[in-house]
Parts: C-alpha cells; structure tokens; sequence
C-alpha cells in the first residue's frame, strides 16, 4: 500500500515537471511580438544576407532619412518599411539582371534608442529592447528623483504630434520620447 501511494505523488510531480517544461521552452520559443510588425527608421541597425553572395551581404545602419546605399541597386528607403518589406524589395532588385534567384534575409541588430527625461535621475537616450514598458525605461534612467510623480507620465510617439498620457505598463516604441512629471508631494 505504501509503494502505490509513493508511486502515484511521484506520477503527480513528474506530470507538474513536464508541465513547467513545456511552458518554459513554449515561452522561450516565442518571437517578439514587435518584430513582425517593427516598422523601421533613421539610427536601426540592420543585417542584410544574401545566401552565397558575401559582397552582397552587410551590417549597416539607416541614415538620419531611413536610407541607405547598396551595391548595384543605390539607395534604398527603408523607413516606414518592415523587414518583410525590405526583404522583398532588395530580392526584387537582385533578380533583375544581378543574381538568378537570391536567397535574401533581413534582420534587426540594434533598434533605434528612445529618450527618457523630466524627474529621472539620468535623462537621455537608451537602447529599445522588445517589451519594454515605461517602468522598465524609468530603471534604465536610474530610477526617479525624489520630485517624480509616481503615475504621471507623458509619451510623444516617434512621427506624431501628440502627447500621451501613460502609465507604468505602457509600451515604449524605439523612438518615442517619455517624459516623467513631477508630482505633487
């Protein structure tokens, strides 16, 4: 009787095991959810490869337009553009009278930075990270200074106009300027 009820808590914990297990290689399977929809600008880094043609392949980073020059097609506009996007273009140009069929893939180095003033401790810009959120950005700035409001936030997105409120949890975007006001003691 023992033995079947050592067997059962141990059938218990190896499903609670396996369990944990599929989650955690579930979870660090899963892209970033910004990447399918990044829409690049001016200061991303970019790696661009092109199967079997090393002179066609490159590390570079978009000019202050979102441009920037290679071999046989010139200048290519990549701001405003998703990988895909941009993929697809430099294929499109490499088939025409420069390669049969290229194999080409474009990806993300480094994202642009954001910027981060008002009562942080360390205003400026910082690397975008995928998933960052203005609490996280506030640690990035060192933390707040003894004035910081601990709920008022403000974010300018990158090509808008319009300042936002914002919360601890709000998504920053490479680009954006976060601004944390100062609160009322």
């Amino acid at each position: 009787m023992i033995l079947s009820t050592d067997n059962t808590i141990l059938s218990a914990r190896l499903r609670r095991l396996t369990i944990v297990l599929l989650i955690g290689l579930l979870v660090s399977f899963q892209a970033p959810a910004d990447t399918n929809d990044y829409l690049l600008g001016a200061g991303d880094e970019i790696r661009i490869q092109v199967y079997q043609e090393d002179d066609l392949s490159m590390e570079l980073r978009l000019d202050e337009s979102g441009t920037f020059d290679y071999p046989y097609l010139g200048t290519i506009t990549a701001n405003k553009r998703s990988l895909d996007q941009l993929q697809q273009t430099v294929t499109e140009g490499l088939l025409q009278d420069i390669l049969v069929n290229p194999n080409v893939n474009v990806s993300i180095i480094k994202y642009r930075d954001f910027y981060i003033g008002g009562e942080v401790k360390n205003s400026g810009s910082y690397p975008y990270q995928p998933g960052l959120t203005i609490k996280q950005a506030i640690n990035l700035a060192g933390g707040t200074t003894e004035w910081a409001s601990s709920s008022k936030y403000e974010i300018l997105r990158e090509g808008s106009n319009l300042i936002q409120s914002a919360g601890n949890n709000t998504a920053v975007r490479p680009g954006d300027t976060v601004t944390i006001l100062e609160g009322l003691f």
